[in-house]
């Protein structure tokens, strides 16, 4: 599909510091939506992995460009694979926590979500040799029912939270978040808190700067989210599954024709795998991408929020 207005040559060009590079290190069947034997945790141990070779593949491109990232790692693959978490951390990529059992976290009671993050923090730093302060839920599954566990997480130690999507989406999302980054007042610290980047078309919020809308979309539209939240002086982030640069990965069951929701699903998790190290390197060539330490220690942030009745509420000077 050709790009609207001309503008594709201009952007292929365009150098722009600002891009947070996020990496949500889990295996190629930690998945939602499928009914699947793998959904069984007691049989990960025996399934064959991908996660390390797909995540050294996702390495060499960012060597390519000199760019580090921030690879949000699941502590299941950490406690698997301490040594793929010791080469991330000496070869200075940002070392972020993605939960220990990749589970939704709103179907989390309190303790549970307290001890799947605390554990998880436990097994990437004795992995890494170093502290890990950034979280993002599974499947950006931070909503607004459960804005309070904001608190459990600087309980925990974490100080930059990258979970949601200020967008419509499946298993998470909240429309009315806001897009630029803000600080956060918890009962434990305060919290900086990085929204995923979204576009808006034809008035509304959508997602576009990763995971399976880095497969589905054209270069050109994703070229254009970013840019315009560049050009409102709002950095970007990028997210990527380890598995989505892995076109030979093993696939899971199919789902029945008539389970129309999971067909879908299935479709988004497994179309345009081929085309997704061309994107990449072609994003990578076009904009400036780093840490998300580095991007928000730049930011001048500015309206501080507080969770208050159990809503996102702008603090009082």
């Amino acid at each position: 599909m050709a790009d609207p207005g001309g503008a594709d040559a201009e952007l292929r060009h365009l150098k722009t510091p600002g891009v947070a590079f996020c990496v949500d290190v889990e295996e190629w069947f930690h998945s939602f939506g499928f009914r699947t034997p793998l959904a069984d945790r007691n049989r990960w141990d025996d399934a064959p992995s991908c996660v390390v070779r797909d995540t050294e593949t996702i390495m060499r491109l960012l060597d390519e460009r000199g760019v580090r990232g921030t690879f949000l790692i699941l502590g299941w693959v950490a406690r698997k694979y301490p040594g793929l978490v010791r080469r991330l951390a000496s070869e200075g990529h940002e070392i972020g926590c993605h939960g220990y059992w990749h589970d939704l976290i709103y179907t989390l009671t309190e303790e549970q979500f307290r001890e799947d993050v605390s554990t998880a923090v436990r097994v990437l730093e004795d992995a890494a040799g170093g502290p890990v302060r950034t979280y993002r839920a599974p499947s950006f599954s931070m909503t607004s029912s459960i804005l309070h566990y904001y608190d459990i997480l600087a309980e925990c130690g974490i100080t930059t939270d990258v979970s949601v999507m200020p967008a419509a989406r499946d298993y998470g999302g909240i429309a009315s978040f806001p897009r630029d980054p803000f600080l956060l007042r918890t009962r434990h610290g305060q919290m900086r808190c990085f929204p995923v980047s979204v576009m808006e078309v034809l008035g509304r919020r959508v997602p576009f700067s990763g995971g399976g809308y880095l497969r589905l979309l054209p270069l050109w539209a994703m070229r254009r989210g970013f840019s315009e939240n560049l050009a409102a002086g709002r950095p970007g982030m990028s997210y990527i599954h380890p598995r989505e640069v892995n076109p030979a990965q093993p696939r899971l069951d199919k789902p029945p024709v008539w389970r129309v929701a999971q067909r879908l699903k299935y479709f988004k998790y497994y179309v345009n795998l081929a085309s997704t190290q061309r994107k990449l390197r072609d994003l990578l060539r076009t904009f400036e991408f780093t840490t998300v330490g580095n991007v928000l220690d730049a930011y001048p942030f500015g309206q501080e929020y507080e969770i208050r009745d159990g809503k996102l509420t702008a603090c009082r000077s």
